[in-house]
């Protein structure tokens, strides 16, 4: 069955919207650019202004005028340097100003976690960029585009599954609706049919966890996406409780939560004492020498599942030494 075309004043209105659109673009991109050379006071005159936007000078002095009776631009001639200036340094346009290394930050952002974002979001994320450098002239989009091809992210080697589902537990989240699962459980090898309301999105080491309240445990889990079997949105908005991530995950190293803090002190030998004081550790934990080439490693942790894993990334040049609940034995990492 072929779809029937618009009327054709729907049509019509569209492409004049279109139009409009596209000499707002236009306007906006030449009273930014204005803004922009203005502000850095070079040679702002006019004539190489009307030039380097390839309008007349009529024209450009109706950008001025805009500029200085619309946006209270305080744009001034400064006779002694020949060129335009603004008398109020602090001024910005009425709109977000973002200067050329916000924009190249959030290109370099971009780049850092479009690898672990599931679809859609790595072409929202493009779309975005786009929008951002089509009001740029073409050398600084150039210069933002290279800078960005030249940082690299590399995510973990193995991505886990059930990405599928997270664009449906972040629409639950903004929406605050609770969700029906099919939800695996590892250790009992079983699945289990939950009503939950997801308030908070994880990733760790290239796997993602959604954290909410669980109706029928009354409890706070935090749930693989991977062991997700099925997942219905429903329209029943969640009575909104209590809930801090930063609370929810103080003292754990990832995404193991709950229990009583304890001290944990790990020796670090080797490579990993070598290069320990270019580490950034985790918030609590502090790395103090007591010899050539060895040192403690020590911090606070509530639940020591995710201990043995961390300790294993120093391969063997970590071993754990004390306050190692009994499931967990003293041994090095692997």
């Amino acid at each position: 069955m072929v779809a029937e075309p618009p009327p054709r004043g729907i049509m019509t209105l569209m492409a004049k919207l279109k139009r409009t659109y596209s000499k707002f673009r236009s306007h906006w991109w030449a009273l930014s650019l204005m803004e922009r050379r203005i502000r850095r006071g070079i040679n702002c005159t006019t004539t190489s202004l009307a030039e380097e936007l390839e309008v007349t000078p009529r024209t450009l002095r109706r950008y001025l005028a805009t500029l200085r009776d619309e946006m209270g631009c305080p744009v001034v001639f400064d006779r002694e340097s020949k060129s335009f200036k603004l008398s109020n340094p602090t001024w910005s346009m009425p709109n977000i100003h973002l200067a050329d290394a916000e924009v190249q930050t959030m290109a370099i952002a971009i780049q850092a976690v479009r690898p672990v974002m599931p679809a859609p979001f790595p072409e929202l994320l493009d779309n975005l960029l786009a929008k951002l450098l089509d009001a740029l002239p073409e050398d600084d989009r150039d210069e933002i585009l290279r800078i960005q091809s030249s940082v690299e992210f590399v995510p973990a080697p193995v991505l886990s599954k059930g990405t599928q589902w997270f664009e449906q537990l972040l629409q639950a989240i903004r929406r605050q609706l609770s969700v029906d699962m099919t939800y695996y459980v590892l250790g009992k090898d079983q699945e289990t049919q939950r009503r939950f309301d997801p308030y908070y999105l994880r990733n760790y080491q290239g796997t993602w966890y959604v954290v909410g309240y669980d109706h029928r445990t009354q409890y706070w889990p935090i749930l693989n996406l991977a062991r997700i079997r099925a997942l219905t949105v429903s329209d029943d908005l969640y009575r909104v409780r209590s809930f801090s991530a930063a609370e929810y995950f103080k003292d754990t190293l990832g995404v193991m939560v709950g229990g009583t803090p304890q001290t944990v002190r790990i020796r670090l030998t080797g490579y990993a004492a070598d290069t320990a004081d270019e580490r950034i550790w985790p918030p609590g934990f502090t790395y103090k020498a007591t010899r050539p080439g060895e040192g403690i490693l020590s911090g606070a942790l509530a639940n020591m599942t995710d201990l043995l894993q961390w300790a294993s990334a120093f391969q063997c040049d970590a071993e754990i030494l004390s306050e190692v609940p009994a499931e967990l034995p003293n041994k090095k990492g692997r």
